[in-house]
């Protein structure tokens, strides 16, 4: 006699329910909340515009666009991100320019940085400055192989 139920194993059960919830676009987190209240404030946050940190250090780091009131939001309300976009902009600028005034500048201006990690930063290009001078110097060469 056969009994009734999955008789499946875990995984694949797992794996089915994944599928539910990738292919009916369920949000899984508003079925675990305990309270109805909790319900109502996940639905509630569910009608904002939202960016994601992938988003930030996108446009941070490889300046890609945002939507201008995203921007403006980042930079109204975390002005940190206003000298830490700048420090990268420079400090990209040293290297498409190779120049090492800006380079110089730069260490200076950034050394005593209110943000911690950024001034960490400019006081390491301080101590192995040669190093550094060196990479900024080095100019890209490209050798093209032939056959023999």
């Amino acid at each position: 006699m056969l009994t009734k139920g999955y008789q499946g194993g875990q995984t694949a059960a797992y794996d089915y329910m994944n599928k539910i919830i990738e292919r009916f676009h369920i949000d899984i987190a508003v079925y675990r909340s305990i309270s109805a209240e909790s319900v109502q404030k996940k639905k509630k946050l569910q009608g904002y515009d939202h960016l994601s940190r992938n988003e930030v250090f996108r446009f941070l780091w490889m300046n890609t666009e945002i939507a201008a009131m995203h921007k403006a939001y980042l930079m109204d309300n975390y002005p940190q991100l206003k000298e830490m976009l700048a420090c990268i902009r420079e400090f990209r600028e040293i290297y498409q320019r190779k120049n090492m005034p800006l380079l110089y500048l730069f260490i200076e201006k950034y050394k005593n940085s209110n943000l911690k990690e950024i001034a960490r930063f400019a006081k390491g290009l301080g101590k192995n400055l040669s190093a550094v001078e060196n990479s900024v110097a080095r100019k890209r060469i490209s050798f093209r192989y032939t056959s023999v």
